[in-house]
């Protein structure tokens, strides 16, 4: 039930890529500290539930609340607000290091003491992937490349991670 008390509200949200209908009234709500799994058929909407919360997608119509406070997400915006989002597919910068692409998930960091305790925290999380920070990310196995692209949202310590079929 949509509650002040609740990280985000979507309500009625529809999306349409050109003339086809992607979400069609979508509605749901995240507590704090909940897990909510999305399941569904491919073509469901799934993936588009996450990118219209991330600003990747065009809400047509409908509601984004954020901690009580409606928002029209844009994903630099959304990313301050606490929002991290891993898209499917492993995306990683292959040609960058392992510590690079973690490191890239705290650009927003201006301390280097809490960027580097981020990266020692996402490293604990995923100890397969200290043993490789020199590595350059395409050499790593497609679970190694899922751990570090997991440890790259989670780099900015967000409120609300969004992961698409990790």
């Amino acid at each position: 039930m949509p509650t002040a008390t609740n990280i985000i509200d979507l309500r009625d949200i529809h999306v349409h890529y050109g003339g086809v209908r992607a979400l069609d009234g979508a509605s749901m709500h995240i507590s704090p500290g909940e897990v909510v799994a999305l399941m569904g058929p491919n073509g469901a909407g799934k993936s588009t539930i996450l990118k219209a919360i991330y600003g990747l997608a065009p809400i047509a119509s409908g509601h984004v609340i954020w901690e009580g406070a409606e928002i029209k997400p844009v994903s630099h915006e959304v990313v301050d607000l606490g929002v991290s989002f891993v898209p499917q597919g492993r995306r990683v910068f292959r040609h960058l290091t392992v510590l690079e692409n973690i490191e890239i998930g705290g650009f927003n960091i201006k301390s280097a003491r809490e960027r580097n305790e981020r990266i020692q925290s996402v490293l604990e999380l995923f100890p397969a992937l200290r043993a490789k920070l020199r590595a350059k990310s395409g050499t790593l196995s497609g679970g190694q490349q899922q751990m570090l692209a997991i440890a790259r949202g989670l780099m900015t310590d967000p409120k609300l991670l969004l992961l698409d079929e990790p």
